[in-house]
């Protein structure tokens, strides 16, 4: 399966999703051509279209990549010419297809035109005995329409009557003999034309292993290259496997098609915590929440891209085992609770390493047999380390997870909707009080049911409501925190990038300067070699270095207060006084921050 991933990776990296435009049923020639002597006309058709995909294939697919799979294919160029040659674009055979049929179609037509010659004749010299003026083919055979009156005054052979008995279709005496040689010449073009498709087969026989071969190859890579449309229709990604489950922004594609916004799921587990508990209220989406993870893990399993975000990352699950719907059957006199047993007996035999998905588990019992039940088959699957996406409503199985190490409760965010929002750490309220409210069920009923309730587990409710709140306002904070960091952490890498193009800037200049500086010097000593200790020379000499050394004995040091604005001479630019170390000064200067001699700085009023 790795390597199907990594094809489908190649090959949707190299740009190629066009569909093959294979035929929809693959061909089964091994199987065929043990109990048929030779292809029919339509198999040989289908199988001119293959020769034509692979041909057109092989020729127009311009990337490396694929090459190596179509280099592989046989040529059948010339058993394509053959085939062309025995039958036309509809299926027909063509009379080309070999002399002897060519005659026998010749000399047929020439009958049947004999045939009309000498019913146009009759129609014309007795026309009081017809009901109409046209020559009408009845089983196979030319006949004439004879009015039921007349049926004596034409001899001949009776093959149909109208539907109301007026009319009888006759075969004249005079065509009866050209009638039994059309016959036989219908006879011979059959044998002829099973003689030439038994011909052609045997032409095609020892190829039929490489055909299959090819076919075989061509409906893989179509398969290869739906994965690629599709995984670029949902935007999907490579999945990667690891010991942990961890889904980031998943949804199930179903969902893309039918809603325009879709919430994203969320799933984070370690590989010792591999069981999930999902609470919440009814049609808040838990059950979507199983397939969407169940979908996501089989996409997987079948070297598909999943629809999730990079960092997905979720275990090769050895099998899948999902109880997901009511499979009651009156057939099998299995009741809901019985259908829910039977699957939950066959995840019961799954191996580590296994995904097992869970609907409403033991809800169609007794409370009290019901969650114990559960929490023992619970128990059994994380012992064999299987990993368990499971719903309910039972607040003891709530309770029951929150004291297991190994498990972890879940559920589905309720306000006052449901968000479809799944929320790790804290079991959810079933909300059945609020949904029945909502869709107007009366408040005195409502009103009835809550004093029913057990006061403990309302609190537990309400508990469970303050905890979502607050983890709500947790989160929020935290992603407004982790905004602030991400400004931050770019406004800090440009003001160093900033600063390192000042530094750059100024090391460059200071360079140009030192090489100018040094050109001259050399040029001076040159010059003093040359021509000696003139007056005029050691005055040019002196007035270099004073000049160059002006900028350091000009200035008088300023000592600035901290705070205080003063000004970079170098820089000729204004900066704030933050700090004074050793006799020097600290100077922001666009968030840049410059160590500065006195004598480097000047007042600014």
């Amino acid at each position: 399966m790795d390597f199907e991933l990594e094809r489908v990776c190649i090959l949707q990296k190299s740009g190629i999703s066009a569909h093959l435009a294979i035929p929809a049923e693959p061909l089964h020639l091994t199987q065929e051509i043990q109990v048929i002597s030779f292809f029919d006309p339509e198999r040989l058709l289908q199988l001119k279209r293959w020769f034509r995909i692979v041909h057109v294939l092989a020729k127009t697919i311009p990337h490396d990549i694929m090459k190596k799979y179509f280099n592989e294919f046989g040529f059948y160029d010339e058993i394509e010419k053959d085939i062309n040659r025995v039958i036309d674009d509809t299926g027909a055979i063509c009379n080309r297809a070999s002399s002897v049929l060519n005659s026998i179609r010749n000399e047929k037509q020439r009958t049947q035109k004999a045939i009309q010659q000498v019913l146009q004749g009759l129609l014309s010299d007795r026309s009081s005995l017809f009901s109409d003026g046209v020559v009408v083919e009845r089983n196979g055979r030319y006949v004439l329409p004879v009015k039921r009156n007349f049926k004596k005054d034409l001899p001949g052979i009776v093959h149909a009557f109208s539907n109301t008995g007026e009319t009888v279709f006759i075969e004249p005496i005079e065509v009866t003999e050209y009638a039994a040689q059309l016959v036989a010449l219908e006879n011979e073009e059959k044998e002829e034309i099973e003689r030439i498709l038994r011909a052609l087969t045997d032409r095609i026989r020892p190829f039929i292993p490489g055909i299959e071969q090819d076919i075989r190859v061509i409906i893989d890579l179509d398969i290869v290259f739906a994965k690629i449309r599709y995984a670029q229709d949902l935007d999907a990604i490579k999945p990667c496997f690891s010991d942990d489950l961890v889904i980031v922004d998943g949804f199930h594609p179903m969902l893309k098609q039918v809603c325009e916004r879709v919430v994203p799921l969320n799933v984070n587990l370690p590989r010792d915590q591999t069981v999930l508990l999902i609470s919440g209220p009814n049609a808040g989406g838990k059950t979507v929440v199983l397939k969407t993870v169940g979908v996501i893990a089989l996409m997987a399993k079948c070297g598909m891209m999943i629809p999730a975000a990079e960092g997905s990352r979720l275990p090769f699950f050895r099998d899948i085992y999902a109880d997901i719907g009511d499979e009651q059957s009156i057939e099998s006199q299995l009741s809901t609770f019985a259908a829910h047993l039977v699957q939950i007996k066959k995840a019961l035999g799954a191996s580590s390493d296994s995904l097992v998905l869970l609907d409403e588990l033991m809800s169609q019992t007794s409370v009290e047999e019901g969650s114990a039940l559960a929490m023992a088959i619970l128990d059994v699957l994380a012992g064999k380390k299987c990993w368990v996406f499971t719903t309910t409503h039972n607040e003891n199985l709530k309770l029951y997870a929150s004291s297991r190490a190994d498990m972890q409760n879940g559920g589905m965010e309720y306000t006052d909707h449901p968000t479809y929002r799944l929320i790790l750490g804290i079991p959810q309220a079933s909300n059945a009080l609020r949904l029945a409210r909502s869709v107007g069920i009366d408040h005195g009923v409502i009103d009835r049911a809550r004093s029913y309730m057990d006061q403990e587990k309302v609190g537990f409710n309400e508990l469970f409501e303050d905890l979502s709140k607050k983890l709500k306002i947790v989160e929020s904070e935290r992603k407004e925190l982790s905004d602030m960091i991400n400004e931050y952490q770019v406004k800090l890498s440009d003001l160093n990038t900033k600063k390192k193009n000042v530094l750059e800037n100024l090391k460059t200049t200071y360079r140009k300067d030192m090489i100018k500086s040094k050109r001259r010097i050399e040029k001076l000593i040159k010059d003093l070699k040359k021509e000696g200790a003139k007056p005029e020379k050691i005055r040019e000499v002196r007035t270099f270095f004073e000049e160059k050394l002006k900028d350091r004995t000009a200035y008088k040091p300023y000592h600035p207060v901290i705070g205080e604005i003063v000004r970079i001479r170098d820089l000729k630019k204004n900066g704030q006084v933050i700090e004074e170390h050793d006799g020097q000064y600290k100077i922001s200067l666009d968030a840049i921050f410059y160590w500065v001699d006195p004598e480097d700085i000047e007042a600014v009023n």
